[in-house]
């Protein structure tokens, strides 16, 4: 599936459900494929969680304490669905808040499924950093690719001298800001699901 389309469903088409404090999670199944799509900030909630970048400790990792509060609420719903039976492969989607929880999903589905670590892969569109993770256990997202518009302001947080780590493979594109007609900077233009859209299209990616 195209990346485009990846991010039409994440950001427009699909309906999502909820799980704990506004944590908003979606399955498809495509014959043998799971993709499991995780939404952007869509309330003060997960604006709050934004914002509580300080480190908690998670496995071998130090993980941005917002958002790790978020997908715990929803782990094991993940988990259980992805046990349910055997997928031939995995698909994670995030968008913004969604990507940070797609990094953090990506890596625990690898962890749990050693056997599928080469059939599990993530898609984080205008994600922030949210892992602080040694070299050595990096390898886990190998298969994670974050996709950036332009100088996206979220893209670039937390700022990589509170310790974060940009993971995975960097994927650039630049959408038309003009798409956008509210007076902002252009910083937050990039972050608009129209304008990723756009660049995308633009890639034909």
């Amino acid at each position: 599936m195209k990346l485009s389309k990846l991010f039409q469903n994440c950001a427009y088409d699909i309906p999502y459900q909820q799980a704990g404090d506004s944590v908003n999670y979606a399955f498809v199944e495509d014959h043998d494929i799971l993709y499991i799509y995780f939404q952007g900030s869509n309330s003060i909630t997960d604006w709050v969680r934004n914002f509580l970048f300080t480190k908690k400790v998670f496995d071998e990792f130090k993980v941005h304490r917002g958002f790790l509060d978020a997908y715990m609420e929803v782990r094991n719903i993940i988990l259980d669905k992805a046990y349910e039976k055997k997928y031939s492969a995995i698909v994670v989607v995030g968008y913004s808040h969604g990507g940070a929880l797609c990094q953090l999903a990506l890596e625990d589905l690898v962890y749990h499924f050693p056997d599928m670590q080469d059939s599990i892969f993530g898609y984080a569109f205008e994600a922030p950093r949210c892992v602080k993770a040694k070299k050595k256990y990096r390898s886990r997202w190998k298969n994670l690719t974050v996709i950036r518009d332009g100088n996206d302001l979220v893209t670039h947080c937390p700022p990589k001298i509170f310790g974060y780590n940009d993971l995975g493979t960097m994927l650039h594109i630049k959408g038309d800001t003009k798409l956008v007609t509210n007076k902002c900077p252009k910083c937050i233009k990039y972050h608009y699901p129209q304008v990723v859209l756009d660049g995308l299209k633009k890639e034909d990616l």
